[in-house]
């Protein structure tokens, strides 16, 4: 169970894959931990909300230390949009936390190519975690042929829509481009944002934009084709969704305009939905547990498709972070011991995902470890990605390190027009040629 997770499902090659991948979970939970633990560990992580933190609190670090007595986790609370710098500055100076969290696996392979972080082999054999873990997940830790990181939990992108807006102005969810285009249009003009759209609370939301329009305009298909070396990322179809999504910037559509998306912060774009003054808000699994508190009547639909050819309904495969151990740690076994804690219990992953949003761990969960009064919103949404006939791919997790901080980065450039579609794709292609020869690319999960 992940406390940070702005970036948190599934499985790749398909509706079979994908099917296949659900079985597996059906399978059942495991038992706790065995794992020896003594010694006091430092946990550095950030939260949505009050309420994940008191989840986490209570569930994670009190249990631990309740079942650990000779372990003690402290947990620091940091700021979600500064923990990334404030962990690679403490491991550079060969400190920092024992357990070391990160957004996905493109980001780790950065710090275990440093030496910052210890090898968990060992521990997987002894505390069951190649049995436990979802297999496609746990490979994309293996760097270099060693386990550097475990998945904390998955995910996948979806958008949130006010059912009340739509219905006002009689309006019907989109499913393809020409309605979802003539919908922004329609609301634009009736000022109303189409779709609230924002980076001040996080610069990495470019890439969510970014992974929507690599999904639902060039496609899923064309995008596997990519990251397995077997075509360009300058190829048109790839260029012409980049322009699309710039498009939808430069005419307002995301965000209300260029100068408003760099300011504008979840809570405004939540806020937006609630009040009607915005149509959708595209995001993650993770919005979960971030949009209760601003409106009830809230509701999540499949983002539509872009471009014609491109299936209905796609559901993004991806990780939202990732459990690593500080190589500098002066207690490895009760950090290993933690990380294991983690990644058990699949009624408390299950608690915490009714209860305040919390992602699941990719580990085997059956249908009767779910809460009897999870919100029906929520049951709905895993069965449909459960059910999903088309998968994707998202960024941060299957895009190697420096051409993952490249999207992110370039384009704020491309839609202040700095740098142009083309540009960028070509950027992206250069970077992604080079780490592809370097090994550095995520594995694509068979």
């Amino acid at each position: 169970m992940t406390s940070l997770s702005r970036r948190q499902i599934l499985q790749l090659g398909g509706g079979a894959a994908l099917t296949a991948f659900l079985a597996s979970c059906a399978a059942g939970g495991s038992g706790p931990s065995t794992a020896k633990a003594t010694g006091k560990l430092e946990y550095w992580s950030g939260f949505a909300s009050k309420e994940q933190e008191t989840f986490f609190r209570t569930n994670i670090v009190d249990a631990f230390n309740a079942t650990k007595p000779a372990a003690t986790v402290e947990l620091s609370v940091k700021q979600f949009d500064t923990i990334d710098r404030l962990v690679q500055t403490a491991l550079a100076a060969g400190s920092g936390p024992d357990i070391v969290l990160a957004n996905g696996p493109a980001q780790i392979r950065a710090y275990a190519q440093a030496g910052y972080l210890a090898p968990l082999d060992d521990f997987a054999k002894k505390l069951g975690w190649n049995d436990r873990i979802l297999p496609w997940a746990l490979q994309t830790g293996v760097i270099d042929g060693k386990l550097y990181a475990l998945p904390s939990n998955y995910e996948s992108l979806l958008a949130f829509y006010n059912p009340a807006t739509l219905s006002a102005h009689g309006w019907a969810y989109p499913k393809n481009r020409s309605d979802f285009e003539a919908l922004c249009a329609e609301a634009k003009g009736k000022g109303i944002v189409p779709v609230a759209a924002g980076n001040a609370d996080y610069q990495a939301a470019n890439e969510w934009h970014v992974s929507v329009i690599l999904n639902h305009a060039a496609g899923p298909d064309a995008l596997k084709q990519a990251l397995a070396g077997k075509a360009k990322f300058t190829d048109p179809v790839f260029v012409d969704a980049i322009t699309q999504l710039k498009g939808y910037f430069t005419k307002g559509w995301l965000g209300g305009s260029v100068d408003r998306y760099f300011t504008n912060t979840f809570s405004s774009q939540y806020k937006q939905l609630a009040d009607s003054k915005a149509l959708f808000n595209f995001t993650g699994t993770w919005g979960l547990g971030e949009i209760k508190p601003f409106f009830d009547k809230w509701q999540w639909g499949a983002i539509p498709s872009l471009r014609d050819g491109v299936p209905e309904e796609v559901w993004e495969l991806s990780l939202g972070g990732t459990y690593s151990v500080n190589a500098h740690s002066k207690n490895l076994d009760t950090a290993a011991a933690l990380v294991d804690f983690l990644l058990s219990d699949p009624k408390r992953q299950t608690k915490g995902l009714a209860e305040v949003g919390a992602g699941l761990a990719p580990i085997k969960i059956a249908s009767s470890d779910f809460p009897a009064d999870i919100d029906q919103r929520t049951a709905a949404l895993f069965s449909a990605i459960a059910g999903a006939p088309n998968v994707g791919y998202t960024t941060w997790t299957f895009f190697p390190p420096k051409t993952d901080t490249y999207i992110v980065q370039g384009w704020e450039k491309v839609i202040t027009g700095d740098v142009s579609p083309q540009e960028y794709c070509k950027q992206i292609d250069t970077l992604f040629t080079a780490e592809l020869a370097a090994g550095a690319v995520p594995p694509l999960p068979q």
